[in-house]
């Protein structure tokens, strides 16, 4: 009896569950298979770096993911330093980007995951106990922080130190246990060890435990199998979840309540292979599929085995961004995503129009009674305005205009008339129809008439015809608050004002010609939207006609835009043929669906749109359609990590660190072509990610790339960079991590400072030298030229010196034969005798320059004979200071000779009186001066007495001296000088003369 009402309690509980089983329906976003680059098809182990790499173990090999390609690891008998084998049974992150890799021959790795280096552990004798154990690799647990636990062989715990590198094993008698080990976790620092009828709860192996009885029983638990163990769980209120083949089993050891619930297993007891996503569900293999116990404790059956899905779940991960990841028995690696909310797809049952509004209530019936329901595909053209749709058959003919109003309730056919009904009977098929901003519904017709609607009164005007080319038809009609209507074809956009009926084209103000939509920007009516078949997305302003474009290159998914249509949040909606997209008007991102989002097709149809009075927003395809609300789509929120999946630069073999650890790179001049290829950690839609990089200090703004992530960068020019990497979210919201890199390309030696420096100082020392060698050269032959001149001026003082010595001979001679004649012979032969004394003077002295003594001693002997020749009639008198320096300071001979001469003769010899020459020495200012004064009739009586005897000899002593001392001058480089004074009586009478002459003191 007991056992029939247990039977009977399992059938409601499974009943109960059957009614929840589905509540929550999976979406399987993906398989990854060998033809994806995943190593081999059994997945063991599925882990997540703190770089962001999904990395994944399999039986043949070992594989690292970034959303888009994998990179593989192998086993290499020629290479030591390499994986130990390609059959790894389980993969664990131990912490500090460490991997614990464990192989069927029962060796471990460690594998760093930024540097790639693996660590082969178990030289140690005690890991040998290992090689038969290795069918426990799967109970392996860590604390992260250097230590991992697993079960043994004989029921005990083998505890790994991987910074040691030792093993130690504790036995069930070492654990103070009764029973073998068949279960092991991990919860706030201690390990949590489970027997068949207890749990013991210790902080170190050999230390003390905390035990508790379990108040339920583990059914059917059987250690012939080395796979027969149990992996609990343990959630944050410190509640166990055990599984066993009767199902789950929820205890808290502390509060001590137990919640089984009932999950009857065929193929043997299951372990929950996956930690809970953000809600606190936990995932768990159950008979082929993927099973999940909520928070409540209510089982779901997730994602329940079916036939088309093959393969038995082997291990389960949730990655950073909320992607479940199932690794299976040789069908590779499901993906599901958790986080993302999908949009709705509908396949196609009637028209479009039909189709859509079945889900606000409008029936066949309805449909059938407009011309909607017998519309061709393409036909119809929709308009909303607050909770009322119209819409228009481009192909409908009547003698008056029809349109079908759905006011949010039903569908009713509306016929409106001309107001001025005495005008002509033509019929009027609507082409276009579109509301303005103040609610009046405009159209066009076949004849490309403007007709305004009044949609109360059901009238309508018609304006002239616009002198527009339709061409394949018309494809948008924009009525502009100014006069103003925006006409759009598939080749034209024109500017028509029905007030005045002036057109204006603009089509080319755009950079396209393939037109397929045009709508008002609601938030700046100075915007117009338009959709093209192959460039994209262009703003276009109606004022300053500028335009900016937005295509695959600036991150759109595709460059046909069928349709637009404004939402929040400065949102427009785009259909195209990669699947809907929102764009962001401000941020410029975006936000994308496709058939992996829930679509039917990523192919959608032009005309295929339409606004709903909830707001909500449908768009239709070939195969079919979707109505969604945008504010019920939950935004990606998620901060994706960028990281480094290749560097390559030209003429550098290797990069002088791992890319995980790539910051700085120093580059030669002739290394400036860089590849760089990055990607976003986030792996549930790789093609949603959009891409941006920027080289600082060569790029003036980020470059968008769309979903391209490589970047390359040719002959850049020597100099400091830093390269910055960003991506998006699936929802176009950047990312606000990003990668920097700092990049130095040292210019070529011949453009560095020090080259210039060096070249600059060796080219100012060679013009020195040359400069140098030409000044010496210059000198030289200036040298030379001046020796010449001087030898010259020499010779030529020596000519005059010639000169000077027969004119003063020739004076004395006058003066002796004077004193003969007038029989003076005593006086004679002294006169003669002085003579004879000053001739030996001058013919000792053979140089150009005398001492001023021996120069003085000469005029005084000449004064002397002057004295005895004129009988007493000549006076004269010496001052001279500072004798010290008449030897030093040299001077041209019969340089004052000359000057007393010239006194005596012209001066005093004139009268009969005779007269008196002073002669003064003395030193100023650097100078010697020598004055020679007499008091003769002076210069200008003189001179009246040469013109009176101009018959006779004239003199040329004082001439010849002044050009004495100007050679003197030239040749030994002084600036002696010669000054003439005329001295005069108070009266005004000639007093004489007094000459100065100057020599620099040496």
């Amino acid at each position: 009896m007991i056992a029939k009402l247990a039977k009977l309690l399992v059938c409601v509980f499974c009943c109960l569950i059957t009614d929840n089983l589905f509540a929550q329906q999976s979406k399987l976003s993906k398989i990854i298979t060998v033809r994806d680059g995943l190593p081999q098809s059994y997945v063991s182990g599925i882990c997540q770096g703190r770089d962001g790499f999904l990395w994944i173990s399999t039986l043949n090999g070992f594989g690292r993911y970034d959303g888009r390609e994998f990179k593989q690891y192998w086993h290499s008998s020629t290479d030591s330093a390499g994986l130990s084998n390609n059959i790894i049974l389980n993969l664990l992150d131990v912490g500090n980007s460490q991997l614990l890799l464990s192989y069927m021959d029962g060796r471990m790795d460690l594998f760093h995951t930024e540097t790639e280096k693996v660590t082969h552990l178990g030289n140690q004798a005690s890991f040998a106990r290992l090689k038969d154990e290795s069918g426990f690799f799967k109970s392996l647990i860590t604390n992260k922080k250097g230590l991992c636990w697993m079960i043994a062989g004989d029921g005990g715990i083998n505890q790994i130190d991987i910074h040691q590198n030792t093993l130690e094993h504790f036995s069930p008698g070492e654990l103070k246990l009764q029973e073998p080990v068949w279960g092991i976790t991990f919860q706030n620092e201690k390990v949590l060890l489970l027997t068949k009828t207890l749990l013991s709860i210790r902080g170190e192996m050999n230390g003390l435990a905390q035990t508790f009885h379990y108040p339920f029983k583990i059914v059917n638990v059987s250690r012939t199998t080395s796979e027969n163990f149990c992996l609990p769980w343990t959630r944050k209120n410190g509640d166990l979840i055990i599984i066993d083949l009767k199902g789950i089993t929820v205890w808290n050891p502390v509060s001590k309540v137990v919640k089984q619930l009932p999950l009857v297993r065929k193929k043997g007891p299951s372990r929950l292979i996956a930690p809970s996503d953000s809600a606190g569900n936990y995932f768990f293999e159950y008979e082929d599929g993927v099973w999940l116990l909520r928070p409540d404790d209510s089982i779901v059956a997730w994602s329940p085995a079916v036939a088309s899905l093959k393969g038995t779940p082997t291990s389960m991960y949730i990655d950073y961004s909320g992607v479940l990841w199932v690794g299976t028995n040789a069908y590779g690696l499901r993906q599901y995503n958790l986080a993302k909310t999908g949009m709705p797809g509908y396949p196609n049952q009637h028209s479009f129009v039909i189709d859509v509004l079945s889900h606000y209530g409008v029936g066949a019936k309805q449909a059938a009674a407009t011309f909607l329901a017998y519309s061709q595909p393409f036909a119809n053209r929709m308009t909303t305005w607050k909770n009322q749709i119209w819409i228009a058959d481009i192909h409908h003919e009547t003698p008056s205009p029809q349109l079908v109003l759905f006011d949010g309730q039903a569908l009713t056919v509306k016929t409106f008339h001309r107001k001025d009904s005495a005008g002509t009977k033509e019929k009027h098929i609507i082409k276009f129809i579109n509301f303005d901003q103040n609610g009046v519904l405009w159209g066009i017709d076949q004849n490309m008439h403007l007709l305004q609607f009044n949609t109360n009164k059901l009238t309508y005007d018609v304006y002239p015809k616009i002198d527009l080319d339709p061409g394949d038809g018309i494809n948008g009609l924009i009525p502009d608050s100014k006069n103003a209507c925006y006409i759009s074809s598939p080749n034209s956009l024109a500017r028509f004002d029905p007030s005045t009926g002036v057109i204006e084209m603009l089509t080319n103000n755009l950079p396209s010609k393939d037109l397929l939509t045009i709508r008002n920007d609601p938030d700046d009516t100075a915007l117009l939207w338009i959709g093209t078949l192959s460039d994209g997305l262009i703003r276009f302003n109606k004022h300053t006609l500028e335009t900016q474009q937005y295509n695959i290159a600036t991150g759109l998914p595709n460059n046909t835009i069928y349709s637009i249509i404004p939402g929040r949040d400065h949102q427009l909606w785009c259909s195209s043929n990669r699947g809907i997209f929102a764009f962001n008007k401000i941020t410029g991102g975006i936000r994308s669906f496709t058939s992996r989002d829930g679509l039917i097709d990523d192919e959608f149809n032009r005309f295929y749109y339409m606004l709903l009075p909830d707001t909500s927003i449908a768009f239709g395809g070939p195969m079919g359609y979707t109505i969604f609300k945008p504010e019920t789509l939950k935004p990606d929120e998620f901060n994706p990590m960028v990281t480094l999946t290749g560097f390559a630069v030209s003429d550098l073999p290797q990069l002088p660190a791992p890319l995980a650890h790539l910051k700085e790179l120093h580059l030669s001049y002739n290394q400036n072509f860089i590849t760089v290829s990055f990607a976003a950690m986030q792996f549930d839609f790789p093609d949603k990610i959009h891409y941006r990089y920027q080289l600082r200090g060569f790029d003036k703004d980020w470059i968008i790339t769309g979903n391209e992530n490589k970047v390359s960068y040719t002959s850049l020019p020597p100099g400091n960079y830093t390269l910055l990497l960003n991506a998006s979210n699936t929802s176009g919201k950047w990312s606000s991590h990003f990668l920097s890199i700092h990049i130095m390309i040292a210019p070529p030696f011949w453009e560095t400072w020090w080259f210039y420096l060096i070249t600059s100082i060796l080219l100012f020392l060679l013009i020195y030298l040359i400069l140098n060698a030409r000044i010496r050269n210059v000198k030289r032959a200036h040298a030379r030229q001046m020796q010449f001149e001087r030898e010259a001026m020499e010779l030529h003082a020596l000519a005059l010196r010639s000169q000077m010595n027969p004119h003063f001979i020739f004076n004395c001679l006058n003066s002796i034969k004077a004193l003969i004649q007038e029989k003076q012979n005593k006086n004679a032969v002294k006169y003669l005798t002085t003579f004879v004394s000053l001739i030996r003077k001058q013919l000792d002295n053979t140089s150009n320059q005398v001492a001023l003594a021996d120069e003085l001693q000469t005029c005084r002997l000449y004064l002397e004979m002057e004295a005895m020749r004129f009988d007493g009639r000549i006076d004269f008198h010496f001052d001279i200071t500072g004798k010290e320096l008449l030897e030093q300071v040299l001077i041209p001979p019969l340089t004052i000779q000359a000057v007393v001469e010239n006194a005596v003769i012209h001066g005093l010899l004139t009268t009969e009186a005779g007269g008196r020459v002073d002669i003064k020495v003395y030193c100023k200012d650097g100078y010697v001066n020598c004055e020679i004064k007499d008091n003769g009739i002076g210069r200008i009586a003189a001179a009246r007495l040469k013109e009176k005897s101009s018959h006779l000899h004239h003199s040329k002593g004082i001439h010849l001296l002044q050009e004495r001392i100007t050679l003197h001058n030239l040749i030994h480089k002084q600036d002696d000088s010669m000054n003439t004074i005329d001295l005069y009586h108070a009266d005004g009478r000639a007093a004489g003369t007094m000459v100065i002459i100057k020599f620099r003191q040496i």
